[in-house]
């Protein structure tokens, strides 16, 4: 490696904004202090960030948040299904006429006036908002 080429390519390219900064100091040598001590202090309170942030408190263990179990733990039982339960099943593509005899129930006419005034309140109130 050639170290005194680096150099004098660093040089090269920093030289032309050194001389910028030197032409701006002289035109405006109030606004160039204020930057300046701006830059400085920016710079300290970083420095002192880093420093705060470097130490670490311990924290004192309060007596009493340690949990300290006297027995093993135990996992309780789940509930359990009822007998005849089924958790899943494949569904059937028809059912037969027994099945549906005994799951099937007719409405009463008072549960399909209900419904039907359900569905009304609920078409009033989507319709009723609208211009």
């Amino acid at each position: 490696m050639d170290f005194k080429g680096i150099w004098e390519n660093i040089k090269e390219k920093v030289s032309p904004l050194i001389e910028k900064v030197r032409d701006f100091y002289e035109e405006n040598k109030m606004l160039s202090l204020i930057i300046a001590g701006l830059v400085a202090l920016l710079l300290l309170c970083i420095i002192l960030l880093i420093a705060l942030a470097g130490k670490k408190k311990e924290t004192p263990v309060v007596p009493g948040t340690v949990l300290e179990l006297t027995e093993t733990l135990v996992i309780p039982d789940g509930p359990e299904l009822p007998k005849d339960y089924t958790a899943s099943r494949t569904p059937k593509e028809r059912w037969s006429e027994e099945e549906a005899q005994k799951w099937f129930t007719v409405p009463s006419q008072k549960e399909i006036d209900s419904l039907s005034k359900a569905n009304d309140n609920l078409i009033n109130e989507i319709t009723g908002a609208a211009p």
